[in-house]
């Protein structure tokens, strides 16, 4: 299949060939336009080949991976945190950790500036009153195009004034690609497609975990998505 478009340029130049002897006619000029027109273009196909290896090579390689991997990973996410087993998730997915000092026995959770906040939140209770909140920022792994691109990703934004927890989405991530392809007189032989104006993008699960003291009321909007383990 790779040669096909030039068998094809044969052919349509022999049609033409033995049309014009059929014709009784002799065209110099005519066949002296057929054979520059078709070595110009063989010497196109030898400068790209010679200009090829010149095209920059200094990239950054994001491993591929499959978006049903990414899905089922983000729901084993959900349900093990939901489960009360978030020790048996991939600590990998860990983005970051809090451990904070709270005496106060109420803590109100709330979005800065009225925000949706996207990740789950799941709330575990102690079996003692220690006066301290563990949390922890979990996140599935997430793609662009079929690469993964979750060592790029920002964790979720909290603090704690007076007996308030103000989450904050990350930051968004902004990505600017680059692609390099070879020339069309190239990729007709080597059966590469062309560039693609569309975008996949999966963006993985997030939670944030709370282990809190035993007797520590928590009061949250229904906006925020709190859930207790089970």
């Amino acid at each position: 299949m790779a040669i096909l478009p030039l068998i094809i340029i044969l052919i349509i130049i022999i049609a033409i060939v033995r049309q014009s002897k059929s014709s009784g006619r002799k065209n110099t000029f005519f066949g002296k336009q057929i054979r520059w027109v078709f070595g110009g273009y063989l010497a196109i196909l030898v400068i790209c080949a010679g200009l090829s290896p010149l095209l920059p090579t200094d990239e950054k390689i994001y491993k591929a991976i499959d978006v049903k991997d990414l899905d089922h990973a983000g729901i084993e996410l959900y349900d093990a945190a939901l489960a009360g087993n978030i020790d048996k998730v991939d600590s990998n997915y860990i983005k970051k950790t809090w451990n904070l000092d709270y005496q106060d026995q109420q803590l109100a959770i709330t979005a800065a500036n009225e925000e949706y906040i996207e990740t789950s939140i799941i709330v575990e209770r102690k079996t003692v009153n220690n006066g301290e909140i563990e949390a922890v920022y979990y996140k599935s792994r997430s793609s662009v195009n079929g690469m993964d691109i979750s060592d790029l990703e920002k964790p979720l934004q909290m603090k704690i004034e007076k007996n308030t927890m103000r989450l904050e989405n990350p930051e968004k991530l902004t990505l600017e690609f680059t692609q390099f392809q070879q020339a069309f007189p190239i990729n007709q032989f080597t059966g590469k497609r062309g560039f693609s104006d569309s975008n996949s993008i999966y963006e993985g699960n997030s939670v944030l975990y709370l282990k809190v003291p035993k007797d520590l009321k928590i009061n949250a909007p229904s906006e925020l998505n709190v859930q207790y383990v089970e």
